[in-house]
């Protein structure tokens, strides 16, 4: 009988971290779904430029069945409390790598997973409670406890990833992408059948027993944990070529900000795939309804298809990458400019081509899916760049780049709104697309220029930039 072998410990890591993404864009996405069952207030009709008479997108949706206490909030209200989780999440982003860098990414990962459960599970009263400004004050805080996250999800993988593994663990954090589909469909499931309070409930309770679960599997590198290998930890020791160290040290702002040409180039590539993603999310399920003539459910539906088609490019390009890898076919800076032509030039391609498509539906569905489904290529390219350039300060160098990528989930809505108000019929959309398109290649361009996937000099901490100067001496 053929005794089958145990897989790795990093592999359990690794779920944990698809887990991390999966509950963060959980706690992040629950909201846009939970307030449609909270509000109270009849939708207008409107016909979509590419209704036809079979079409029900003109019908309004029917009341959620709950006896629930709904509440009169304008759409400036509504505004607001969408809003205001980024607002928390901003400010915590850039220093999440520092602060993941010295407690440690466990500590990070796991107690601000379990306040956000809590406030989560306390949004109802906040709601109930406190109106508007309760339920936005709820909703800072969750994203100020969102923001280091993604840093010390980089800080975590920098540690136990060995590099000709990393497009494995950084496909993994494409759990964001399930997150959002499956919450969509939880927290409707929920709000109908129970009321839009368990809309909360589910996912507070569920986030609970995930920290439960993270913090028994998980710690902060291989040489601390009982349940590693000697002969795993000494793999991936030896993986890390010298790159990493368990030092803390202050990451080097200045040198980054100032003197790195590659560093900007990695955070010029991230606001392009940013400004790409926040389209999507933010706009696609209103075009589908508005300007194709789906239906609610419909384009609910839809709407997550690009999503899957994410995250399964993700998988796929992070195994063709890491084989690419392990057979050293070409340089890591190569490998990441030859990706990003998949991430970011095709995306931005089948954005401009929704224009050809004009009104046939499933031209421009097609056009959608690709875009993201090629941009799951996003892993191999300027996703996993941090950990290219500084395996010490992979997580602070996430953490600005997302910053400033992030950036573009505060004004991509105000375009999206301007260009469909002011222009009518397809145009609208035509020019919503195109500049998405543009930006990817733009930005795409940019990276292939001036990117690199080397270990900067900046990537040594003070005690080893000291140490080499006095062995030089």
């Amino acid at each position: 009988m053929v005794k089958l072998k145990a897989p790795p410990y990093r592999v359990w890591i690794a779920v944990m971290i698809f887990m991390t993404t999966f509950t963060n864009y959980m706690l992040r996405a629950n909201m846009s779904v939970s307030i449609i069952s909270m509000v109270d207030k009849a939708k207008k009709n409107q016909t979509a430029v590419c209704a036809t008479p079979a079409d029900n997108s003109t019908k309004p949706p029917p009341p959620p069945k709950s006896g629930s206490k709904k509440f009169k909030w304008s759409e400036t209200d509504q505004g607001w409390i969408l809003a205001a989780y980024f607002y928390g999440y901003f400010l915590t982003l850039m220093p999440g790598g520092l602060i993941s860098n010295y407690i440690g990414p466990w500590h990070v990962l796991l107690w601000t997973g379990v306040g956000s459960a809590v406030l989560t599970g306390l949004t109802p009263i906040c709601a109930t409670s406190g109106g508007v400004g309760g339920v936005c004050a709820n909703r800072f805080f969750i994203g100020f406890l969102g923001g280091p996250v993604y840093p010390a999800v980089n800080d975590l993988i920098a540690k136990w990833a060995p590099p000709k593994e990393k497009g494995k663990f950084l496909a993994a954090m494409m759990g964001n992408t399930l997150g959002t589909v499956l919450t969509w469909l939880a927290v409707a499931a929920a709000s109908s059948a129970w009321g839009w309070e368990w809309g909360f409930y589910v996912l507070a309770i569920f986030m609970l027993v995930f920290c439960a679960t993270f913090g028994i599997v998980v710690r902060d590198r291989p040489d601390v944990h009982p349940w590693v290998s000697d002969d795993e930890k000494k793999h991936i020791f030896e993986a890390q070529e010298g790159h990493l160290t368990t030092k803390k040290g202050f990451p080097p702002y200045h040198k980054m900000l100032c003197f790195s040409i590659p560093f900007w180039a990695l955070v010029i590539a991230q606001f392009g795939n940013a400004w790409g993603l926040n389209l999507i999310i933010t706009y696609v399920p209103k075009f589908m309804a508005e300007t194709l003539g789906f239906n609610i459910k419909a384009s609910a539906g839809l709407a997550a298809l690009p999503y899957i088609g994410r995250l399964l490019g993700s998988s796929v390009f992070g195994v063709i990458v890491d084989y690419m890898r392990k057979k050293e076919v070409m340089s890591v800076t190569k490998i990441r400019k030859l990706f990003i032509t998949f991430s970011h030039f095709i995306p931005g391609l089948c954005l401009i081509l929704i224009r050809a498509f004009g009104c046939i539906k499933e031209g421009v569905i097609a056009m959608l899916v690709l875009n993201q489904g090629f941009n799951g290529a996003c892993v191999v390219s300027q996703l996993v760049n941090p950990q290219d350039l500084s395996p010490n300060f992979a997580g602070a160098v996430f953490g600005i780049m997302n910053f400033f990528g992030m950036t573009t989930g505060l004004f991509v809505p105000k375009i999206t709104g301007y260009l469909n108000t002011t222009y009518t019929g397809f145009k609208g959309p035509t020019l919503i697309f195109m500049i998405g398109g543009i930006v990817y290649v733009a930005t795409g361009i940019v990276f292939i220029l001036f990117g690199s996937g080397e270990v900067q000099p900046w990537n040594k901490k003070k005690g080893e930039e000291e140490a080499e100067t006095t062995e030089a001496k």
